[in-house]
């Protein structure tokens, strides 16, 4: 285990469970770094580096906040060399928003961490 793998479990079928590309199937809940547990719920789209699919907290109750989980699974072409190139761009996100008190537009970035098979 690494210091981005939070350990989390890759052999559960989750939403879009199989998708092209990738040998690893999603998990149904994510877990990464010190986050809330998410459960993975419906694609909202896909390109060349992962996936983006809804997720609630677990916990929360049916009213909770719907975010955005991406998953770019470890054998991506944007994953050659460890964690995503973008990690870079999310550490510059979380201080210039935060330092901002954050800007309209710019997504704001939680958790970052991989488990199992995907960042």
């Amino acid at each position: 285990m690494d210091e981005y793998d939070s350990g989390g479990l890759n052999g559960n079928k989750g939403p879009g469970a199989e998708d092209e590309g990738s040998a690893a199937p999603l998990p149904e809940k994510v877990q990464v770094g010190g986050s809330p547990m998410y459960r993975v719920e419906r694609k909202l789209g896909k390109g060349g580096f992962g996936q983006v699919y809804v997720g609630r907290r677990i916990g929360a109750g049916p009213g909770a906040l719907e975010v955005a989980l991406k998953f770019e699974h470890r054998s991506s072409k944007g994953c050659n060399y460890g964690p995503p190139y973008e990690w870079q761009v999310y550490g510059a996100l979380i201080f210039f928003c935060s330092a901002l008190g954050g800007s309209h537009g710019v997504p704001r970035v939680h958790y970052k961490g991989r488990q199992g098979d995907y960042y």
